[in-house]
């Protein structure tokens, strides 16, 4: 696991760890700037764990100890001064509408902002050449999250890259149990915890096909299913009354994908792009 977006990997842990772990990251948490400099011991004893506990939630991290724990959060924190939680700011009843207007947009923003640090370059760079080895691009996806690949689905298609997008749960059952080896399943989560989604992905691998997973990088079952993991930042609660951050954020991977792709096959996109432009004039208007 790489160490990217590691502030936000911490808050992410507090959801999907033991008590103990918990409170090493609830430690971190208050003070990351204190946590970079202080001794483990220390750590352990203001987190009221051990040492070794302390060596446990650095590797969930994806260090392999704490002295690297330490060195990726002074990095992150010198290039970054945004350490504030990125959760949806309440909008609370008697909101007034320029109110919630200004709190959708800045959680929006943040949301995207913290997905664009998050997101590991050589894993994105690996799923693009994953497309366009693999015969045949298979997308999953339910709720909110079907609409994300459907919008990968609509922008592959346009560069004459062949997907396979079923709608309803059966037909994406049916899908999968036909996967072969050579084509590539991209897997929709945010959660990465609803059981279809987690479910199709272990079929995909043990058909043979390789998996990549949008989704939450920690927390979630969906990633231990994945080969890839494309990490978008975890931007609203579980328990939710609607995607929003959390859909711009798996769109912005899904834009990141599919530019990427473009300019790794830039003669044959552009020229399928082109041959599939349809001009809009106003009705009535013709060509010269």
């Amino acid at each position: 696991m790489q160490t990217r977006g590691l502030l936000l990997r911490i808050r992410e842990c507090k959801h999907s760890s033991s008590p103990a772990m918990r409170s090493v990251a609830e430690d971190i948490g208050r003070d990351p700037h204190a946590a970079s400099v202080c001794s483990i011991r220390d750590l352990a004893a203001a987190s009221h764990t051990s040492a070794s506990t302390v060596v446990r939630f650095c590797r969930k991290l994806g260090c392999d100890g704490y002295k690297e724990f330490q060195r990726e959060l002074v990095y992150e924190l010198a290039s970054t001064d945004d350490t504030n939680d990125i959760a949806f700011e309440d909008i609370v009843p008697g909101d007034a509408t320029e109110h919630v207007l200004r709190k959708v947009m800045q959680s929006n923003m943040r949301s995207m902002e913290a997905t664009s640090r998050l997101i590991d370059p050589v894993a994105l760079e690996r799923c693009v050449q994953a497309i366009m080895r693999c015969r045949v691009v298979n997308l999953y996806g339910v709720g909110a999250s079907l609409l994300v690949a459907r919008d990968l689905e609509q922008k592959l298609t346009r560069v004459d890259k062949e997907c396979h997008m079923r709608e309803d749960w059966h037909g994406q059952l049916l899908s999968v149990r036909n996967i072969h080896p050579d084509d590539l399943a991209i897997v929709f989560s945010y959660s990465g915890l609803t059981r279809e989604m987690v479910s199709l992905a272990r079929k995909a691998r043990e058909r043979g096909a390789k998996v990549v997973a949008v989704t939450r990088a920690v927390g979630g079952q969906l990633a231990d299913e994945a080969d890839l993991v494309l990490g978008v930042a975890s931007s609203e609660p579980l328990v939710r009354s609607g995607a929003m951050g959390s859909r711009l954020s798996q769109l912005l991977v899904v834009d990141a994908l599919f530019a990427l792709y473009v300019t790794r096959d830039y003669e044959r996109c552009t020229k399928m792009m082109l041959r599939n432009f349809d001009e809009k004039k106003p009705e009535g208007v013709t060509s010269a």
